[in-house]
């Protein structure tokens, strides 16, 4: 059923187009019966020209009543139906490359400690034999742990889909609140959607708005079973194109 509303809204100009041309035929049959009504000598063809002139109101009226239906179902019925299309409608899932947060540090190869016992002295008469000792080793030291990651911003293809926060590798444990820019020229709606993973098969709508927005919030994603997940925005304009999405990369604990 959506699909028929989409396409009854892409051709009601075509529709519009044609209901006008049928009124203005019909126009012409009112004024032709009417000219036949009045120079007509016998009340047979008075009465043929005047049941003319009423079917042709008839039919105009039934165009009137064609185009106020196109009218309905391309603007109150379509703006109802218009998330459904925009949901089953494929869009390009862009890879991105995530840049490391840092070369790890070799862990130093540190010497051995000498453990040679020390030389015994030479006993003395009369004297007890001192007991050896035993020189104490270096402490190894512990390596340092490798340093935590570090949140990033995404790398955006275009300046018209945007997200500044939250940035690649932030960590949650609640609701999370989308911010960035989603304006492209012709704009019709922009959508929020989120797949398990880095690179998901399979995307969800979770928010959205048919108001363009600059640098402001977009929408908030509720708290999700732990694990990392991707979260992108898409612009759309009228003719149903889109640039490239944004995307960036969370974990839930």
């Amino acid at each position: 059923m959506a699909v028929v509303i989409d396409l009854i809204r892409e051709f009601s100009p075509w529709i519009y187009g044609a209901c006008a041309i049928a009124a203005l035929w019909y126009l012409r049959v009112v004024l032709v019966a009417r000219r036949d009504r009045r120079y007509a000598v016998f009340a047979l063809e008075r009465e043929q020209a005047l049941n003319r002139v009423f079917g042709a109101w008839g039919a105009a009226f039934g165009i009137i009543v064609v185009m106020g239906v196109v009218y309905a179902l391309s603007t109150v019925v379509f703006r109802a139906v218009e998330p459904q299309l925009a949901a089953d409608q494929p869009t390009a899932t862009p890879a991105f490359a995530v840049a490391a947060a840092g070369t790890p540090t070799p862990t130093p190869t540190l010497p051995e400690p000498d453990l040679s016992p020390t030389p015994t002295e030479t006993p003395r008469p009369a004297r007890p034999t001192r007991r050896p000792t035993n020189t104490p080793g270096a402490a190894t030291p512990t390596a340092p742990p490798p340093p935590a990651p570090q949140v990033q911003r995404p790398r955006c293809p275009t300046a018209n889909a945007v997200i500044s926060e939250p940035g690649i590798g932030q960590v949650a444990s609640g609701a999370v609140a989308i911010f960035g820019t989603a304006n492209v020229d012709n704009f019709q709606f922009y959508k929020l959607e989120y797949g398990a993973g880095e690179n998901p098969a399979v995307w969800s709508y979770f928010g959205g708005g048919d108001a363009p927005v600059v640098n402001g919030r977009l929408g908030t994603l509720n708290v999700l079973p732990p694990g990392t997940y991707s979260i992108r925005v898409v612009a759309v304009d009228q003719s149903g194109n889109f640039p490239a999405p944004c995307q960036t990369t969370i974990t839930f604990r």
